[in-house]
């Protein structure tokens, strides 16, 4: 709905800041909640611009500062918290805004002050407590006869709930600020029972469901002083106060340590009741890593946080100590603008009393805080360390613990040293030392590792909220909250019946599943069994769950992320020598599928469940098995696992679980992919440089992996001493389900020992559904630089026997990248019937199947002493030939050294001549060629599918090079027009036979448009693409600094602005006697500042050509709030005369549309000079201003 003249000048003069002309309209009964075309209410404007007396105004004329109309869903809060204004948040809060209400993207408003940096902001919302909450407190409740706090105390009372400042001085002058809170004296009795209540009802099940820690914590903390004043039973409560201050800021002589406030607040946290509290806990171990010393305090790890310091920071989450210029040395407090007239080097505040406590301490040393002796410290720590809290190991171990550790280091260096001494007895060469050395040293890096991330994960996995809490100054601005749904309440369910599930996972999971198919592997393995199993008390956890429910009617699909890292131990027995593992880590992707839907309980048929991809999977060694702890034999043995649990439930294959018996879920173990992937992996450039030479000139072997959901996984060849390498490599994947499926691509550095990691980039299938071949550079995340160039394109699977022409002439175009599959060939193995025995052994065979097509071929798991194996196995193969191929199926022995049992042949014509290309589940016979089988058959299903360009039902004849140059073909002609004519004619008369010419023509005589449109995950040759080309601008036509064309689109699936600075022409020559060598800077402002991006120089040009791709990643509402800044300098040597800067132009993005890419020439600027305006970007030729 359109505003009004009126509504808009509000809102506009909110924005402004302009009080009495918002009092005015207020008074002219204008509207006070309108919304502008986003959604915001003038109240949310007047919270992100800071202005403090317009929102209490709008509040004072009722506006609704809970109002979440905003598109984002963003409150009048949350604009506060970006502002940094912390009174605009303490009176958003006081009339009553909510601090856990969360915006579309599921953040709050303190996460979004974490997010900008406002830490004071996260304090002010962490910590407040409105006083329509302390009402419950002030009014009798039930049968009481008084109320349970005086309502004189609330403002004081509520002035000790919100403080962050947690230093004993700062809270007792708040309690002598407010006579109210002690006078009467009883009154500080009723606070210090008001206190305990808050503590019982933040933490206690039976009076609530959401336990508030923090502030059960902090009222504990609060009600010790109360407590400590009350016991000198004294009615000068000044007095006391006084007293007891002077004892907190007493520190010691040498240096200047409060021994009496770190012993009292360690006291304090050892008297919390609620002992099982997580946060507790975590104030425990940290406390109790720090050993008190007579007159000092040593860490173990270097640092020294006094505990005071760790109370801060667990319940603020930053420490004291920041801003520390101008704190009060006695209570903490900042703004401090008073010196000590003797040393000017300490501040104080205002506050009288406070100064003068501090300068009575030198003078006025109290007898109660004597030197303490280092027998009463000693038994001051010991008592602290003592304290049990379950789940909670502190302190420093016993001695006999330390003997032990002792004793392994010494064995430890003393068996190296006896290594050394044999290699030189038997005067072996020094390169033997070298390499133990390096074993050793490797080995003991690699063990550190794995006890961090073990460690980490056990955090995690015991409390996560608080160990994100604890740490997130160490984690990226964009790591909150995950964007899948939560799961606490299903990780509370799984650890109360864990321990009942234990005997459940021992019979059904390891010795009916695991064992069987372990001895099955090999005829040594045939003793395997378990000595012991002992899962631990740690279960596993669930980070997240996303459900689909909109793919098909009758089932529920989820994808949950489990990871596990517990204190399960297993210890294994083989031909007497026994094997164990410990400290297990598992993370992987789950995905349940419940179907058939049924109309009578249970509601589900069956459940069936696998793994997207191969799980990660590490161990800790023990017993004999720290013999193979070796690097190469432990990798070893991770593969061998991975490729066993990928044969049992990694996809294609599944584990089916019925829950009901009178349905049929045959078709449940299998299932026809969606579509096939094809990858073409072309190049790279501005690869970093993993391998840096002596003399300081660095290269790298990279080679890429290329993997999508399933056990698959391609590597391309590995080039040699390049930053820019070239592959042209094809690989293909099926596609489960495009909806949910992504493309990841991972660059790595070859190396003898462990690979290098180069970068990674991540392409979503289902952007290519409906489009032609998808030809795009994606800058690769997690590294400084670097980019890698591919061609995706996505092809459903027919089952009409036409569409094998059409495949054909489609693979005919790339004919350069040899034989491409044209069919997807699906083989479902069910079972084999009546094995024979072997004849060697005259045992039952080890039998698993192996499945070839030409040179492909898979592998199902193997079953020990089996003649009816059901392997409920399936494959999916490609073919490029399905009319000559012909399917292999061999069933061998593992007992007898992989002998062929009998075999299954079958031309995929065969299958192709069928009316729906499917031969449905039918026994085969098995044939031999050494002997005759009698009854022996395999049971399988076998379905073929013919690729089909595209999710369309028509084949778009329109070839992806035809395809670039049709996009803005008046821009291409304009851009070539004004190039230089040898440049241009240098390109159209390169090579075309080579990739790396057919590339550069694409980009440089096509179209640069098709980078950026494509980069941008939108095909330019799609019907429905909303892609705006602007080739003639009347004010471009008279441009004395030239022009540069950009394309600018902002990709939500990945949340990512990309902008591609195209070219530049008619520049301005700046250069004295030869042509210029220019590039561009792109710099994103305010808030990327620091993220400066160049393109390439050209050299000797003023129309130069750059296509570089530069990407920003930041939601759509921040990209909102930013602006373009583009300069186009000459690249000059550091002393040469001529000028530098060339021209400017800054663009505003508060236009930007999601769904638009924009590709437009804009006029330079004069460098050095104010600009005559924002320019907006360019839509449909139209270009826009607006005021700075």
């Amino acid at each position: 709905m359109a505003l009004d003249s009126g509504e808009k000048t509000i809102i506009d003069y909110t924005t402004e800041g302009s009080f009495e002309d918002v009092e005015r309209l207020l008074k002219a009964h204008v509207p006070v909640d309108v919304h502008d075309e986003h959604g915001m209410t003038p109240l949310q404007h007047a919270a992100f611009k800071g202005h403090t007396k317009i929102c209490s105004l709008l509040l004072a004329h009722g506006a609704d500062v809970n109002d979440h109309e905003h598109d984002q869903g963003y409150t009048a809060l949350m604009f506060g918290a970006l502002s940094g204004n912390s009174e605009v948040i303490r009176i958003l809060l006081e009339a009553g805004a909510k601090s856990h209400q969360i915006n579309r993207i599921g953040r709050t408003a303190a996460q979004l002050a974490a997010f900008t940096g406002q830490k004071h902001c996260v304090d002010t919302i962490n910590n407040y407590v409105t006083l329509e909450d302390l009402k419950y407190y002030t009014t009798p409740q039930g049968q009481e006869a008084e109320s349970k706090l005086p309502e004189s105390c609330v403002q004081g009372f509520q002035l000790l709930l919100i403080t962050t400042n947690f230093n004993p001085v700062h809270l007792l002058n708040i309690v002598c600020k407010y006579p109210e809170l002690y006078q009467p004296k009883s009154n500080l009795k009723r606070i210090s029972n008001t206190l305990s209540f808050i503590i019982e009802r933040s933490l206690d099940p039976y009076h609530t469901t959401e336990p508030n820690d923090i502030l059960a914590i902090k009222s504990h903390y609060i009600k010790t002083f109360i407590d400590a004043i009350l016991e000198k039973n004294s009615d000068d409560i000044n007095k006391v106060c006084g007293d007891l201050c002077k004892k907190f800021a007493h520190g010691t002589e040498n240096d200047d340590f409060r021994m009496f406030e770190e012993k009292f607040i360690r006291e304090t946290i050892r008297d919390f009741p609620f002992k099982q509290c997580p946060l507790l806990q975590q104030l425990v171990r940290l406390i109790a890593s720090v050993v008190l010393m007579p007159n000092s305090f040593v860490h173990f790890q270097g640092q020294n946080p006094s505990a005071l310091s760790v109370l801060t920071t667990t319940l603020n989450g930053r420490t004291l100590g920041e801003e520390v210029s101008n704190r009060c040395d006695a209570c903490s407090q900042l703004n401090a603008s008073r010196r000590c007239t003797a040393c000017k080097s300490i501040f104080y505040i205002m506050d009288s009393f406070v100064s003068n406590l501090q300068k009575k301490l030198v003078s006025d040393t109290p007898n109660t805080n004597s030197e303490p002796t280092p027998s009463t410290t000693s038994n001051e720590s010991n008592s602290f360390r003592k304290l049990q809290i379950p789940q909670a190991k502190i302190g420093l171990g016993s001695t006999e613990a330390d003997l032990i550790s002792l004793l392994k280091r010494y064995l430890e260096i003393v068996g190296l040293v006896v290594i050394v001494w044999i290699l030189g007895y038997f005067h072996l060469s020094v390169s033997w030392i070298l390499l133990v050395v390096l074993i050793y040293l490797f080995r003991q890096r690699q063990r550190a590792l794995f006890k961090e991330r073990h460690k980490m994960l056990n955090e995690i996995n015991n409390n996560e909220e608080q160990y994100i809490k604890a740490r997130l100054d160490e984690l990226p601005s964009w790591v909150f909250f995950p964007d899948v749904e939560r799961a606490e309440w299903l990780n509370r369910i799984i650890k109360q019946a864990w321990p009942y599930a234990n005997k459940y996972l021992d019979k059904a999971i390891f010795h009916d599943i695991i064992i069987p198919m372990i001895r099955g592997t090999s005829p040594a393995l045939a003793d395997f069994n378990f000595q012991k199993l002992d899962l631990g008390d740690i279960p596993p956890r669930i980070g997240g769950i996303k459900v689909y429910t909109d793919n098909v009617r009758d089932q529920i699909m989820m994808d949950i992320e489990v990871f596990y890292a517990g204190d399960a131990r297993i210890k294994s027995k083989v031909k007497g020598i026994v094997c164990g593992i410990k400290d297990i880590q598992f993370v992987g992707d789950l995905r349940i599928i419940l179907s058939p839907l049924i109309n009578t309980i249970p509601l589900v048929g069956a459940v069936t469940y696998f793994f997207l991809r191969k799980p990660s999977i590490d161990f800790k060694l023990t017993d004999a098995g720290t013999l193979v702890d070796i690097p190469g034999l432990n990798d070893l043995m991770l593969v061998q696992i991975n490729d066993i649990v990928a044969s049992m439930m990694v996809l294609p294959n599944r584990q089916v679980f019925p829950l009901v018996t009178d349905i049929q879920i045959g078709h449940l173990r299998w299932s026809n992919p969606q579509g096939v992937v094809r990858v073409i992996v072309i190049q790279a450039k501005e690869l970093i440089k993993a391998d840096i030479t002596l003399l300081g000139k660095g290269k790298s072997d990279p080679f890429v992996k290329v993997k999508a959901q399933g056990n698959i996984e391609y590597k391309t060849k590995t080039i040699n001493n390049t930053t820019e390498p070239q592959w042209n490599e094809v690989f293909e994947f099926a596609v489960e389900q495009y909806e949910s499926d992504s493309v990841v691509l991972e660059v790595y550095d070859e190396d003898p020992g462990k690979d290098d990691f180069l970068g990674r980039a991540e392409f979503p299938i289902n952007t290519l559904t409906d489009k032609e071949a998808v030809d795009t550079w994606l800058t690769l995340k997690d590294v400084k630089k670097g980019s890698i160039n591919v061609c995706l394109q996505y092809f459903s699977l027919s089952t009409q026997k036409s569409a094998l022409d059409i495949i054909e002439q489609t693979n005919n175009k790339m004919i350069k990248y040899g034989a491409l599959s044209k069919a997807l060939l699906v083989i479902y193995i069910d079972r084999c019937t009546n094995l024979p025995t072997s004849k060697k052994t005259h045992r039952e065979p080890n039998p698993f199947c192996r499945i070839k097509v030409d040179a492909v071929e898979r592998k199902t798991q193997t079953f020990e002493s089996q003649t009816n194996p059901s392997f409920e196995h399936i494959s999916q193969i490609l073919c490029a030939n399905p009319v000559q191929q012909q399917l292999t199926i061999d069933v061998c022995d593992a007992r007898s050294n992989n002998d062929i049992i009998g075999f299954f042949q079958l031309p995929i014509k065969q299958i192709f001549d069928t009316d729906s290309m499917t031969i449905d589940t039918q026994a085969f016979p098995l044939r031999s060629s050494s002997e005759p089988l009698d009854n022996v058959t395999i049971v399988i299903r076998l379905s073929l599918h013919i690729l089909f360009p595209g999710h369309s039902s028509s084949l778009n004849q329109i070839s992806p090079s035809n395809s670039f140059r049709s996009v803005d073909s008046n821009t291409t002609a304009n851009a070539q027009q004004s190039a230089s004519k040898d440049s241009l004619n240098q390109v159209l008369h390169e090579d075309k036979t080579s990739t790396q010419a057919t590339t550069s023509n694409l980009q440089q005589v096509a179209s640069p448009v098709s980078q950026i449109v494509q980069s941008g995950k939108v095909s330019s040759t799609s019907s429905n693409s909303k892609t705006y080309l602007v080739s003639n601008d009347p004010d471009l036509q008279s441009t004395p600094h030239g022009q540069i064309k950009l394309g600018i689109q902002y990709a939500p699936n990945r949340k990512s602005l990309s902008v591609t600075v195209c070219a530049c022409k008619n520049l301005t020559n700046v250069h004295s006697q030869n042509l210029p060598d220019p590039y561009v800077r792109v710099n994103l402002l305010p808030d990327f500042k620091k993220d400066k991006k160049k393109t390439k120089s050209i050299h000797d040009t003023i129309n130069p050509v750059y296509d570089d791709l530069f990407e920003w990643s930041a939601s759509l509402v921040d990209i909102h709030r930013q602006h373009l800044h583009i300069s186009v300098k000459n690249n000059s040597p550091l002393f040469a005369q001529e000028q530098t800067y060339m021209g400017e132009v800054e663009i505003d993005l508060s236009n930007l549309d999601g769904e638009k890419s924009s590709v437009a020439w804009y006029a330079l600027q004069e460098p050095n000079t104010s600009p005559a305006g924002l320019l907006k970007i360019k839509y449909d030729g139209e270009e826009l201003k607006t005021r700075q």
